[in-house]
Parts: C-alpha cells; structure tokens; sequence
C-alpha cells in the first residue's frame, strides 16, 4: 500500500492531461463474447464465446478476469495468460439450490456482482434469490450468507441467511475484509454483514426513497434514493452510485459520514467535461476506482457510457471515457470515445495496470479500456544484480536503487524472478532480494549447510539485515521452513506460496524422477522412505518463536493440494497459537503464485521484519 501511495501524486499530475487530451492514446478492445446472445464457448477462446448480459465485472487475486454471465445464471472468468473462457460457478440453469455441493453444481438466479475476500473466497450476489453467497477456497463449497431466498426485509441484528433482502444489487468489503456492505436496493438501505459472527444489521437507509442530504451521518435516519452500486478506494472509503438518484457519493469511512461528490440528481448526459456536481448522470449501475484513487469509473447504464470523476483537479469534474452517450456496438477497437455500447452494467478495474473492463450488456460482450493511469513498478531486470558464488553454490543479489535503513531483504528459497511482483515491489522500498542455489535438495541438511554458510555471508560481508523474511514458493517451501525452525532467531517471518511441505504429497506421488532425486537428497530408501520427517511435525518451534507466516495458495491446486500440505500447516500453527496470514484464492490451480496486486503480501512483510 505504501509504494502505491507513494507514486500517487505524480499519478495525480498526469491524469488530467491524460483524460482531458483529445490524442490521448486510450484504447478499447472487445476480450469477450461474439456479439450474439448465448452460452457457450468454455474452455475455448473468449472471443469465440456467447454471453447473455454480463454485469459486474472484476480482476481476481490470480490476475483472471471474472464477471457475472447474470442471463446465463453462471460465474464465468476470462483466463489472463490464454485467453480462454470457462465457468466457475453456476450449472447454467436458473434457480436457487446448491449449498452445501460445489460451485458447479449450484443454480444461480441473476448473480449481479462478484467479489474476492482477502482471504480468498469469492462472494456474489444474486438479484433474484435475493441473496449473497459464497463459494469456500478451502471446502471448495458454495453457501448462502445473506437472505433466505424470498424477498423482503427482516432480520436485523440476527444472522444473515435467515434475513429478507429486496433484490440486492452490488457488494464490496471493507478495507479490513471483516465487514461486507450489500446494495439491498429494493429497500433502499445499504446493509452490513458482520463476516466473522455473520450477523447483518441495516447500515445506512431508512427504507423510503428520498434524497441522501450532502454531509450525513451513515444512520438508519438517513435515506438512500436507490443505492445501486459500491467500491472501495484504496485510501478506505466506500464509493457509492445511486441509481435513481443520479448521483455519488464518497462515505468517509473514519467518520462514518456521505459526501455528494457528483450529479445533480436530475437524469441526463453530457459529452463535454463539466463540474461533477454540475453534472447529469444516467442511472449509474456500476462504480470502480482507480489504482490510485484519482479517479471514479461509472457506468452509466441509460447513457451507454463509461464515465469518470476525475478527483485529481478542484472541484472534480466528470470526463467522458467511453461511448458517445448512443446505443450501438461498436466498434470495438481502437478508440473508446467511438465505440458505442448498449446498457452496460458493470465496470471493474486492475488494481496493477489501470486497465477498466466493462461488463456491456445487451452487446453481450466483455470490452477493455487500456491506457489508464495504473501502478508503475519497475521489473526485476531493472535493478542491479550481484552473482556470486558461496563455497562454490551460485548466488544472486539484486540491490535497490537506495536502500532503506537498516538494509532489509528477502530470501528467495528457490525460482529466483519468478512470479516476482513482490520481490520487485519490495525492491521499490528500499530492500534487497537475495537467493542461493539449492536446487534438487528438497531442504535436506545439505541445503541447510548451504544456508547457514549464505546466511552468514549475507550478513557479515554484505551487511544486509541479520533478521531476513524467508520466502519459500513451491518446493521451496521445504527450505524456507526448515532452515527457520534450526535458527528461529535468525528471520523475521515466513512467505510460503503454494509450498511443498510433504514429500510424500509431491513428489513422490506426481514425479518418479524427481521422487528419486529427493531420495537421494535425504538418503532415503524406498524401505525408509515412510520414515521422513518434514516441517509439519516440528511446527512448534516457529509457534514457540513467535516467528509469523503469510500464507498464500491456490484452493484447486492439484500438483501441491493444499490440504495435504499448507491446509495441514495452518490447522496445526493456529492450534499451537501461531501468528499465520492466510489466502486461498478460490478455484485457482498451482500457478499464477503470488497475488496479482501485491500490495497485501508487501505490506505484510514490511510489517514482520524486526
């Protein structure tokens, strides 16, 4: 979060020269959906595919493009790496069931909008169930956490599956996660579920349809007039679209107050730049914010049109981003301003580039605006890197242009530049990403000489921090934890991504070559195989130091399955009192590892080091 903060006002600079430039080289793409309503298409190209009616629209933990095919009555995802299209949750029949089994196999009625908690489950909310649900990461199961199923209003202060809602529209947690805000719109409230203890209470909204005065308290006493469509910023605060209200606000969430940002409450559009408040909007039905908060992406559903608060100017002014306020489609490429649409609903953002994806409706297509301000981040090949060798194993180090005080870095136990948003992150911050050569020794003690020799080389003649996080991807993760458990004094904390904890999960069972390799490592026989101990049993020695692990894993990962390695570790560091950061990012396999945006996982290994 720091270092997106910390590029934000030269973002801010350019933001308003970049939207307000008639040459300004925005460019729209179609990246799902033929143009002809349908469903099919899965496991082929996206573009090849029919949707009907895509709403919400996001980017997942994995870097994955998932909205909502709400006609279809399915989740479908647009992969980023190949651009196939499959679906992840829904049987493609309208209903309600399915709780308790797995996301396929539950019926879904209009599923409106899609979200990603940070622990990695996805929830979504379905119009005309009336409910929010959710798919686990772990249990790979779908639940019900809010309505019953038949609308209506009821249930404050008790738990959210036995409340009424009326047609809930939009979702978004709070900056914590500890909290999720519902659009139940029907009723004209927001209401908030309470994701620990379940229970649900009415947030903001008295019921009746009234104009929200400029500056009140989020209170059961002030009314909503529509309450359509939610985000959150990355400073915390909620962004609210009103629907029949034409207007939006900014929710202080410190304060607890509503702030009328644009619209005057009247329907209309407007091609040209104007004060946001002296503006018409048209039945805004989607809300997202930029990366770095400078600007707020509506959809204006009756205008056909994507449209933004630019915050970085004062007073924020609404521009135009794409379409010319006529219904049509097309064309698709390259220029947003020419290409119209038809109805869209949702609009999402990617908390890394900038790009916007649009959920346009009744085009039944997926469409991309690119060249939106994002997060620079320099890759890894930019920064100096040292090779060297320790008692003959190769080394690398790559250095940060300043280093920050007290010269921290993190220890990449293997796969050096891969999946290295972090690593390049925390190398923005001052810190340096260092790695040894200890391929084919699955942690065995020979590797743990290794380290300790690296260790000290490390930090006596490179003079780096004496307590480094350890990160472990992969089959890394057997050196990244058995080399802390022997010298627990000597890390901060542990980075684990989907790791090898058991070699008896992989490779052993996936891997013949490779399984003969780890034998060798550890001198074992195919007699004393059975007789390994690995990092699992020996867990008390991390809890007992007080040494923190982040966590992060795919819930479908077949070639590691998470519950014979990390779903084992976190049960058993949690029962031992252990201090464990958990994300399990629903459906998604062995690779991409990391998080796309990994704000989350830097900030937690900046928070860990002593």
């Amino acid at each position: 979060m720091n270092q997106r903060f910390s590029i934000a006002l030269i973002v801010a600079l350019a933001v308003g020269l970049l939207l307000s430039d008639a040459s300004a080289e925005l460019q729209i793409s179609t990246i799902a959906g033929t143009g002809e309503s349908g469903y099919t298409g899965d496991g082929k190209a996206a573009l090849e595919a029919k949707l009907n009616q895509p709403f919400g629209v996001i980017v997942g933990l994995d870097g994955d493009i998932y909205y909502c095919d709400t006609e279809n009555h399915v989740i479908r995802r647009i992969l980023r790496k190949t651009g196939v299209i499959e679906t992840v949750v829904g049987t493609g029949e309208e209903g309600y069931s399915g709780d308790g089994g797995s996301p396929l196999e539950a019926k879904l009625n209009e599923p409106y909008e899609v979200r990603f908690h940070p622990s990695g489950d996805l929830y979504w909310v379905e119009r005309l169930s009336h409910t929010v649900r959710r798919w686990d990461a772990i249990t790979n199961t779908v639940s019900t956490v809010a309505g019953t199923g038949e609308a209506g209003f009821s249930g404050d202060g008790g738990a959210g599956n036995k409340a009424q809602m009326k047609q809930p529209h939009s979702i978004q947690f709070n900056d914590s996660g500890d909290a999720l805000f519902i659009c139940d719109i029907g009723n004209h409230r927001v209401r908030r579920l309470d994701i620990e203890t379940g229970t649900i209470e009415t947030w903001c909204g008295t019921g009746e349809a009234k104009a929200t005065p400029d500056g009140a308290k989020v209170s059961t006493e002030t009314p909503l007039k529509g309450p359509r469509a939610l985000d959150r910023a990355p400073d915390g605060d909620l962004w609210l679209a009103l629907r029949e209200g034409n207007q939006v606000f900014r929710i202080d969430m410190k304060n607890k107050t509503l702030h009328h940002v644009a619209g005057t409450g009247k329907g209309g559009f407007h091609a040209e730049t104007r004060n946001a408040l002296e503006s018409q909007l048209s039945g805004p039905k989607g809300v997202a914010i930029s990366p770095d908060g400078k600007l707020v992406y509506l959809a204006d559903t009756e205008s056909h049109t994507v449209r933004a608060i630019d915050l970085s100017v004062t007073p924020p002014v609404l521009r135009l981003i794409a379409g010319d306020g006529k219904k049509g489609d097309g064309p698709d490429a390259p220029d947003p301003l020419q290409c119209r649409m038809d109805r869209l609903h949702g609009v999402g953002v990617d908390p890394v580039n900038g790009d916007i994806y649009i959920g346009d409706s009744q085009t039944h297509k997926v469409r991309k605006v690119a060249g939106l301000p994002g997060v620079p981040r320099a890759p890894l090949s930019a920064y100096e890197t040292d090779d060297f060798k320790v008692d003959g194993r190769a080394c690398k180090l790559a250095k940060p242009k300043k280093a920050a005080p007290g010269n921290p870095w993190i220890w990449r136990c293997r796969f050096f530049g891969a999946f290295p948003a972090v690593d390049e992150g925390l190398l923005a911050d001052g810190w340096h990403v260092a790695t040894i050569d200890v391929s084919n020794l699955f942690g065995a003690p020979e590797a743990m000489e290794a380290f300790d020799l690296f260790y000290k080389h490390m930090t006596v003649e490179k003079g780096l921090h004496a307590r480094p996080v350890i990160e472990g991807f992969s089959r890394g993760g057997l050196p990244a934890t058995l080399w802390p458990m022997q010298n627990p004094d000597k890390v901060s904390g542990i980075y684990l991504d989907a790791p090898v904890l058991n070699i008896h999960t992989w490779p052993r069972r996936s891997s013949p070559a490779t399984w003969e390799l780890c034998m060798k490592a550890w001198s074992l026989t195919g007699e004393t195989a059975d007789s390994w101990v690995g990092p699992l049993t020996q867990l008390e020695k991390l809890a007992k130091a007080e040494v923190p692990i982040l966590l992060i894993a795919g819930g479908g990962d077949d070639v590691v399955p998470f519950s014979e390695n990390g779903g084992i570790l976190v049960e058993r560091f949690r029962a031992l009192g252990g201090d464990l950061t958990l994300t399990v990012k629903a459906g998604c396999g062995h690779h991409p590892h990391s998080l796309h945006d990994p704000a989350p996982a830097i900030a937690w290994v900046k928070r860990v080091i002593k």
